[in-house]
């Protein structure tokens, strides 16, 4: 069977890059034959892409600053090495930049995967967006969506006829939160489970695939932050004090007081490196939260403000709040880093893995929905 994810994969994000690396594979391991299909909309794209200096404005800042033409050299060569990650490590299938083209011309699978991240979120795809619901689907492929996010606990009012249709003509859906489920179980018809995120099917050692070890001598703390928080910056500075040893992070420019050259232009298997190899993980990403809890670092998670209900669900399933802070005033002693019971974790990961992966072997073999 020939299986084809469709997500956020060309997001230059290490989370979503990750989680559909690990998707495809998962898929692999099924006995299925993965890949990925290359959808990059524009709203996604432009995301992700260099500015152009296409103002008078922008080209007198990039002649005129240093600082300027410092930053246009990271981003682009951030850029060059993150898509090359893509094109050597994903299977990538076809190239469309839009739906239209996409049903025009479908890849002719076997399977399609609406894979995990919050494709059914309109805010990110610029309304409905069909090809995330397999609308391009040839008639008799298995329609599949794993893990998938609507980035609320409901539809918004004005899509939810359209994406109610469309989740109608799945085979088997499954969710990545459990605060989607009911809504979309509505719109499905059936009760849909939730599923564990795609990064969270594999075990540490499978990520040696890709994973490159971090060349720094230093002992650090890594600080992977994904919404700018004042608080995490100030316990983060306090925890360096206290430990005496120095912050990287992945964003150009200092931030803290002690701090190594950011990570900023490193691939999503150079980020895995840095983070086995840290000391300590201080985050307010759900990945980041994820790959702490697969390398079994001593780590805390803040909550961030629009997505934080992720990191709070996965570490209250794991008996792991003592890890979460919803405040910085939430940390009272550097115990709070550590896990008690590592191997009682993996066990546990290892029981919700077991059950998302019956999940996925099912619906590829036989669908969710009863004739």
């Amino acid at each position: 069977m020939r299986a084809g994810v469709i997500t956020f994969h060309s997001a230059h994000n290490y989370g979503a890059t990750l989680q559909t690396w690990a998707l495809q594979k998962a898929i692999a391991k099924l006995g299925a034959e993965p890949c990925v299909v290359n959808y990059h909309p524009a709203v996604i794209d432009n995301l992700y892409a260099v500015p152009k200096l296409n103002t008078r404005a922008k080209r007198w800042r990039y002649l005129k600053k240093r600082s300027e033409r410092k930053r246009r050299k990271q981003l682009k060569l951030r850029f060059a090495r993150y898509s090359a990650f893509l094109q050597n490590n994903l299977r990538l299938e076809g190239d469309y930049r839009t739906c239209e083209e996409l049903a025009a011309n479908p890849p002719g699978l076997d399977c399609y995967i609406a894979g995990s991240d919050q494709i059914w979120n309109p805010d990110h795809t610029g309304g409905f967006d069909p090809a995330y619901f397999l609308g391009f689907a040839e008639k008799g492929a298995r329609k599949i969506a794993y893990a998938v996010s609507i980035g609320r606990d409901h539809f918004p009012a004005q899509y939810r006829d359209v994406f109610g249709a469309a989740i109608r003509e799945f085979d088997a859906v499954s969710v990545r939160e459990p605060s989607a489920a009911d809504a979309v179980s509505e719109a499905f018809g059936s009760r849909v489970p939730v599923v564990l995120d795609p990064t969270l099917l594999l075990r540490r050692e499978e990520y040696d695939e890709i994973k490159v070890p971090t060349k720094r001598k230093e002992k650090y703390i890594l600080v992977y932050m994904m919404e700018n928080n004042r608080r995490l910056v100030r316990l983060a500075n306090s925890i360096s004090v206290v430990t005496g040893l120095p912050v990287i992070q992945r964003k150009p420019g200092k931030i803290f007081h002690s701090e190594l050259t950011p990570f900023f232009t490193e691939h999503p298997g150079e980020f895995l490196g840095e983070l086995a190899g840290a000391e300590y993980v201080l985050t307010n990403s759900f990945h980041g939260t994820v790959f702490s809890l697969i390398y079994e670092k001593p780590f805390l998670s803040l909550l961030h403000s629009q997505t934080g209900s992720r990191i709070s669900d996965l570490l209250e399933e794991l008996g792991l709040t003592g890890h979460l802070l919803r405040d910085g005033k939430d940390f009272h002693d550097m115990g709070q880093f550590f896990l008690e019971d590592a191997a009682g974790l993996r066990r546990r990961i290892e029981t919700m893995r077991a059950d998302s992966i019956r999940f996925l072997e099912d619906a590829l073999r036989q669908g969710q929905k009863e004739d």
